[in-house]
């Protein structure tokens, strides 16, 4: 990202092509207006951004009375949207040069729109200039978002060390709104994945600070996510993020300031000579307004990756089938166990046999264990085919980054002693950490390095004997997160963050293998307990909800999936069991089949029968009732396959609601521990509804669009389904 800079290029820099002078007006869509030493607004028809003469940025939302930051140079922790730290200190006052402000036209793969330039010059250590330029581009098919990206030239005649690059910094302030006194009284989406089992959409509390790194997190070796932070009151919210096509190692720090505001940014640990004359070149990132709670956010954000060419895939017509996982007889299943098990699945109706964690001998090697198959590879391959042979698919479960070390495995005995065939013979293959050693995820696995063509060329191999050798029908890639950086000098990395821009590497050749042999295939990626990769999700059929703790986690995750992904992602809601959780025995009792049903989720479970595994996801007699009725209406409606519609907040809208909308048929999803009053229906054609509880089946009377109300009383959920009437 560096540059050379010469003085002919500043005077390039200098020509003036402005469109909007001051008079101008407000123009239909994308305007622009400024006066001289004054605010300079560049405004689309959802958001406004109005600079002053220092490049600090207040956002609008639809009008420029409706704002949730400040832009207040000069007072404590405020700072410009875009600013630079070079030998350790901030350079954040860029007097803007009034002479030189840029507007126009462009073409890219975002559309058509047109790009602020506005350019300043501060004071650097060493009494260097340090000029940025700062880009801003609006386009007329993403009317709330902004596209920022900036540049600093080092003017000066010594070198500058760059530390950390702030890209869409802003600072919050819920009051601003008028419906708070609170200034940090925000409901948030943070969509990194820092640790098993905690929330990322959560309301923010006194004192919160959390960094948001995009990597592999030290402590939990989770890492990975969504690069995407959004705030939101009930009035209005704002989301930033980085829109590169690929992972980058960057951070989405958020915190509650010391005097009750909060700030968010993306920032990037550069840790690079500026030298003298040189440009530097930031990453480019959103900024995106909206109303109701992530999914406009999330949505945009989708929309500005797909356009830059990496397309979520459509879903399987079998990523919609209900799951059944083998998980619940824990890792050392027999093949009775599973064989078992298949006439209560017959009985429910479920199409889908996972053969999860602990088939295997040694991690990496993936071969079958013998203890279990005596007479491996065919023996696997028979459960298999006795699958086929009964009606189900099977998935296969596996970790493709992971190779077993020779020396203690933690927490996670799951596995034949001794170091992996693929460890012993091919250390060169593994990502190596600065010092020269390597770094272990959070099952104390080594990690393969995703850009060493021999790796691709495993994974290419490993997946052809398990689809078509082995002849499963689909994976379950689980239990994994990112890879960190790679110092292997064998790899002749140019960048060490190369091994973890470059993992959705291995996850392309699994898909694109899989479906080559079985184009009804599904390939499924758990990154457990946390958001998921959105890179990764780029080679999948089916999100999963992944080890949510709780029914909250289920419908919010699912939610964001549908917006990530698409409104009719086969958003996977994991199983049932994991809806109720004790976290402190892990016991999971769950059974809350209606958060994945209204939700549009495809819902799983794995219970054990007649006997096996542990007590608590042994199918009894009168749980076996319960599961036969929630199957039953989950084939009958397939509200997974119905497009989800964002009409309601999940956080300030009560009780939470969640609506899918399948051919003329609305259906909503209220929960609540309970309810008795009011609720509007949202959504509905100007036209006379039939209002069906479909759970209990009762009818609940006549309704007629576009505005109606419904006053029902229930306790933790309530699910209906509106069907055009016929007549009055």
């Amino acid at each position: 990202m560096l540059r050379n800079i010469t003085r002919t290029a500043v005077m390039i820099f200098s020509v003036v092509l402005v469109c909007g002078l001051p008079g101008c007006g407000k123009k239909e869509g994308i305007s622009f207006s400024y006066s001289d030493g004054g605010y300079i607004l560049f405004e689309n028809s959802g958001i406004q951004l109005r600079f002053d003469d220092k490049m600090y940025a207040k956002v609008f939302y639809h009008d420029t009375t409706r704002s949730l930051n400040e832009a207040a140079p000069g007072t404590p922790f405020s700072k410009p949207s875009h600013f630079i730290v070079l030998d350790g200190e901030e350079i954040t006052e860029f007097l803007i040069d009034y002479g030189n402000i840029e507007v126009t036209d462009i073409k890219s793969e975002f559309g058509t729109g047109k790009r602020l330039v506005l350019k300043g010059t501060a004071t650097g250590p060493q009494n260097s200039d340090i000029e940025k330029i700062l880009n801003v581009e609006l386009y007329e098919e993403y009317p709330d978002v902004a596209i920022t990206y900036a540049t600093y030239g080092n003017l000066g005649t010594a070198d500058l060390t760059i530390g950390e690059v702030y890209n869409s910094y802003y600072r919050l302030d819920a009051s601003l709104t008028g419906a708070t006194e609170v200034p940090y009284e925000f409901w948030s989406y943070q969509g990194s994945a820092l640790e098993w089992g905690e929330d990322y959409i959560f309301q923010l509390a006194d004192g919160f600070s959390q960094d948001n790194y995009m990597g592999v997190q030290p402590t939990t070796r989770t890492g990975g996510g969504v690069p995407v932070v959004d705030l939101w009151t009930q009035q209005m919210g704002m989301a930033i993020a980085h829109i590169e096509p690929k992972p980058i190692l960057v951070s989405l720090p958020v915190e509650v300031q010391a005097d009750k505001k909060v700030s968010i940014a993306v920032r990037n640990n550069v840790g690079k000579v500026l030298p003298a004359r040189e440009i530097y070149h930031t990453i480019n990132t959103m900024v995106s307004v909206h109303s109701l709670d992530y999914f406009d956010a999330l949505k945009n954000y989708t929309k500005l990756i797909e356009a830059q060419g990496l397309k979520m895939k459509q879903p399987s017509a079998e990523a919609y089938e209900a799951i059944w996982c083998g998980w619940g007889y824990k890792a050392d299943f027999t093949p009775d166990d599973i064989l078992g098990t298949l006439p209560k699945l017959k009985e429910l109706d479920i199409h889908w046999v996972v053969i999860d964690d602990r088939w295997f001998d040694r991690y990496g090697d993936w071969n079958v264990r013998e203890d279990i198959f005596p007479r491996g590879d065919d023996e696997f391959r028979e459960l298999v085919d006795t699958l086929h042979k009964a009606g189900f698919k099977a998935k296969i479960w596996w970790m493709p980054p992971a190779a077993q070390p020779g020396d203690d495995l933690g927490e996670w005995p799951s596995a034949t002693p001794g170091m992996a065939d693929v460890t012993k013979n091919h250390p060169e293959w593994l990502i190596m950490d600065e010092d020269g050693t390597f770094p272990k995820d959070d099952r104390k696995m080594y990690y393969l390095c995703p850009t060493v063509t021999e790796v691709q060329d495993y994974i290419r191999e490993l997946t052809i004997r398990f689809i078509r050798d082995w002849d499963f029908d689909g994976h379950k890639l689980d239990a994994y997160f990112t890879v960190p950086p790679c110092f292997n000098p064998a790899h002749h990395h140019s960048d060490p963050a190369e091994s973890h821009e470059e993992l959705p590497i291995l996850f392309k050749i699994i898909y694109e293998v899989t479906k080559s042999i079985k184009p009804n295939s599904v390939i499924e990626i758990c990154n457990c307990g946390v958001a998921q990769d959105y890179f990764q999700a780029q080679y999948i059929d089916q999100p999963v909800t992944a080890d949510p703790v709780g029914s909250k986690q289920v419908r919010r995750r699912i939610k964001a999936f549908k917006a990530l992904m698409g409104p009719q992602t086969a958003a996977y809601a994991d199983h049932v069991e994991l809806t109720a959780m004790d976290r402190e025995t892990w016991r999971e009792f769950g059974r809350d089949f209606a958060s994945g049903v209204g939700t549009g989720g495809v819902i799983g479970t794995k219970f054990t029968w007649p006997r096996g595994g542990v007590d608590d996801v042994v199918l009894t007699p009168e749980k076996e009732l319960h599961w036969q009725k929630w199957f039953d209406i989950y084939n009958e409606k397939m509200l997974s396959k119905g497009d989800y519609l964002n009409l309601y907040d999940i956080a300030y809208d009560k009780p939470e609601t969640h609506v899918v909308r399948k051919g003329a048929n609305i259906y909503y999803g209220f929960y609540a521990e309970s309810w008795s009053g009011d609720i509007e229906l949202r959504g509905l054609d100007d036209t006379y509804y039939r209002v069906y509880d479909y759970v209990n089946q009762v009818d609940l009377g006549q309704v007629k669009g576009p505005h109606a109300t419904l006053s029902p009383t229930f306790a933790d959920h309530l699910l209906i389904e509106c069907v055009p009437a016929k007549d009055k």
